[in-house]
């Protein structure tokens, strides 16, 4: 049987408040429920649910807390309608840590590359990613990143398993 699964880095307070009502103000109701992250891998995996766990707590105790440091808005259009936020500094550990994830029990499952990015509204009129893009031309914001979370959805939402401690 294959289930669906997340690991993410979250953005810690206070950048989660400001984060979080840029993406109701943008984003809609549908950013509501979904705390601001990092996605490294959004996928599937095979085996069983220990492997997969056990392989995610293994790369996250080989890689340091680290720096990341979000930038202006930018937009991935005309391939897809998102604004996001850049990061400016940690995108290499996050491709470290993606490309880390994928082995063994750990599938990454998406259209696009990976990007590391923060996503501020997608799915929505083009007048609010316009607007989201505007108003975030400025951004300019770092937190220290030293957890990941795992989530998955074997109860049919996206449900957090586990906080696991970078290093």
């Amino acid at each position: 049987m294959e289930y669906t699964l997340g690991v993410v880095i979250p953005v810690p307070q206070p950048h989660r408040d400001a984060l979080r009502a840029w993406r109701q103000e943008f984003g809609g109701a549908a950013t509501e429920p979904i705390a601001p992250h990092i996605t490294l891998v959004s996928g599937s995996y095979l085996n069983t649910w220990e492997k997969a766990a056990a392989q995610v707590r293994q790369v996250a105790s080989g890689m340091k807390p680290f720096t990341i440091e979000l930038g202006a808005a930018r937009t991935f259009r005309p391939a897809s309608d998102v604004v996001y936020l850049p990061l400016l500094s940690g995108a290499d550990q996050c491709w470290a840590l993606h490309r880390q994830l994928l082995g063994d029990a750990l599938r990454h499952e998406s259209g696009f590359a990976y990007h590391p990015h923060l996503t501020i509204a997608q799915n929505v009129p083009a007048q609010q990613l316009d607007a989201a893009q505007a108003a975030l031309a400025q951004v300019q914001l770092a937190f220290e990143a030293d957890q990941v979370q795992l989530f998955d959805t074997r109860g049919g939402d996206w449900n957090l398993s586990e906080d696991i401690a970078l290093g």
